[in-house]
C-alpha cells in the first residue's frame, strides 16, 4: 500500500522467457544518444486500484495489449506497453518491483526486440484497465481498476481538434433545511477528503503584479481547510503537499486514488492575460471547454499548449460519464456559491464565474466525486491585494469547507463502501 517510486529493471533472458512474453536481450549498446528513454516507473497501488506512470525523455510511439492468464504455465493476466525506438536508463534496477497485493503481483521492463522497450504489469487478477499519454513532460499512464470501472477506450480518432464541453445542467442543490428532512445515509467511514494545493516547488504556478506566487497561496488555503475540517472528527482530511514541493499532476490524482478518497478538491488561483478579469469559478472535467479561456486555463495548469489535448479528451468521455460527473457538478456548484458567499461578507462585490467544465489532467482518473476551484485572479491586482489578507483566505476555505460538510452529510457517493 505504500507508494512505490522505483526504477526497474532489465531481467536475464532466461528468466524473461519463463514469463511467456518473448523478450530478447538486451543489445550491447541501449540506445543511441539523443534517443528518447524510459527514464523511471512510478506506482500507487492498493489491493483495488492501481496507477503506473511510464516517464519518457520525450514523445514516444507505443501500443498497449493484455494477455490472459495461462494456469497451465503459472502465468497471470499481464497487461504490457511496447515503446518503440526508445532505450532504458542505465540506472534502472535490474530486478522486478515485487506488490502482490491482491490485485498487483509485480512491474518489470525489458527488451522485446532491439526497437521496442516493454514493460509488463503483473495482475493478481483479471482487472479492467486505461492506458492514455501526458504530454509536457511525455508519460503514460495506465489505471488498473479491480472492481471493474474502467472500461477499454477505443484508441481515438486523428481529429485533433478539442470540442466544446458538452452543455450539463448540475441536479439541484436542495436547501439545508430540505436536506434536513430526508434520512441521512448510513455512514461507513469518516467522509475522506484530498486537498490539493495545486502547483508547488519548481513550479511557482501564476504570479501576481507584485510577486505572489499562486503555490503559496492555494497551500496556506489548503492548511486552513484542512484545520476547520479536521476540528470535529467527521472528516480524514489529507493533502497532496502540506509543504512547498513539486508533485506531477498524475501523481495527485493517484494519492487520492490510493487513499480511497471520497472528494477530490484541487486549489488554483486564475490568471489572464486581460489584467481585469476578476471572479471565482469552480470546474467539473470535461473533453473540452465552453470559450477559448478556458481552453487556456486549462492548458497553463496542466502545463501543455492547447493542441496537445488530443488524445486526452477521448479518455475523458471514457470515463467521466453517469453519477460521478453528476456529484462533481453538484459539488461544484455548492463549493462556488458557497465560497463568493464567504469572501463576499469580506469583500462587498465579489464577482462570480460560476460553474464550468473543462479539460484538467489532475482530474483525469479520479474515482471520486472530484472539482478543481479558481479562486480569483492572482493577475488583478486588486484580487492580488485581497489573496494576500488572512482573511480572505479565511473566506475562501470557510466556503469550500462548508460546501464538503454539506455534501458529506447529503452527497450520493461520499460513503462508498471501498
Amino acid at each position: 500500500m505504500t507508494l512505490l517510486r522505483r526504477h526497474l529493471g532489465v531481467f536475464l533472458a532466461g528468466i524473461l522467457c519463463a514469463t511467456g512474453l518473448p523478450f530478447a536481450a538486451p543489445p550491447p549498446a541501449d540506445a543511441a544518444p539523443g534517443v528518447s528513454r524510459v527514464s523511471d516507473i512510478r506506482a500507487w497501488t492498493n489491493e483495488i486500484y492501481t496507477r503506473v506512470a511510464i516517464d519518457t525523455e520525450e514523445e514516444v510511439s507505443w501500443q498497449a495489449n493484455t494477455l490472459r492468464a495461462d494456469p497451465a504455465r503459472g502465468l497471470p493476466p499481464r497487461i504490457f506497453i511496447d515503446i518503440r525506438g526508445a532505450g532504458i536508463q542505465d540506472e534502472i534496477l535490474r530486478k522486478p518491483v515485487e506488490v502482490r497485493n491482491g490485485l498487483l503481483r509485480q512491474v518489470r521492463v525489458g527488451r522485446f526486440d532491439r526497437e521496442t522497450v516493454r514493460v509488463v504489469i503483473e495482475l493478481e487478477r483479471e482487472s479492467t484497465y486505461r492506458v492514455f499519454a501526458l504530454p509536457g513532460p511525455f508519460r503514460i499512464i495506465v489505471d488498473i481498476d479491480g472492481e471493474g470501472e474502467i472500461p477499454v477506450p477505443p484508441p481515438p480518432p486523428a481529429d485533433s481538434a478539442v470540442p466544446a464541453a458538452p452543455t450539463a445542467i448540475p441536479p439541484p442543490v436542495e436547501s439545508p433545511r430540505v436536506a434536513a428532512l430526508q434520512p441521512a445515509p448510513i455512514r461507513k467511514h469518516p467522509v475522506r477528503v484530498m486537498i490539493d494545493p495545486g502547483h508547488g516547488g519548481k513550479d511557482p504556478g501564476a504570479i501576481g503584479p507584485t510577486g505572489l506566487k499562486e503555490k503559496d497561496v492555494v497551500l496556506e488555503i489548503g492548511r486552513k481547510i484542512r484545520e476547520k475540517l479536521s476540528r470535529s472528527g467527521e472528516f480524514d482530511v489529507r493533502m497532496t503537499r502540506d509543504e512547498d514541493v513539486f508533485i506531477p499532476l498524475e501523481e495527485r490524482t493517484a494519492m487520492a486514488n490510493k487513499g480511497r478518497a471520497d472528494i477530490f478538491v484541487s486549489l488554483h488561483i486564475n490568471a489572464s492575460r486581460n489584467q481585469r478579469a476578476e471572479g471565482f469559478s469552480t470546474y467539473v472535467l470535461s473533453r473540452g471547454a465552453s470559450n477559448r479561456e478556458d481552453l487556456e486555463l486549462a492548458a497553463r495548469e496542466n502545463g501543455v499548449p492547447i493542441r496537445r489535448f488530443q488524445g486526452v479528451k477521448f479518455i475523458i468521455d471514457d470515463m467521466f460519464t453517469g453519477a460521478r460527473k453528476n456529484e462533481s457538478l453538484r459539488l461544484a456548484k455548492t463549493v462556488n456559491d458557497a465560497v463568493v458567499r464567504h469572501v463576499s461578507t469580506r469583500y462587498p462585490g465579489v464577482h462570480t464565474l460560476g460553474l464550468k467544465q473543462a479539460p484538467f489532467y489532475v482530474l483525469v482518473g479520479a474515482r471520486m466525486t472530484a472539482v478543481l476551484v479558481e479562486a480569483s485572479f492572482i493577475s488583478n491586482a486588486r484580487e492580488e491585494s485581497r489573496l494576500r489578507d488572512p482573511s480572505c483566505l479565511d473566506g475562501i476555505a470557510d466556503g469550500v469547507v462548508e460546501a464538503i460538510r454539506y455534501y458529506g452529510q447529503n452527497g450520493i457517493l461520499a460513503y462508498s463502501d471501498y
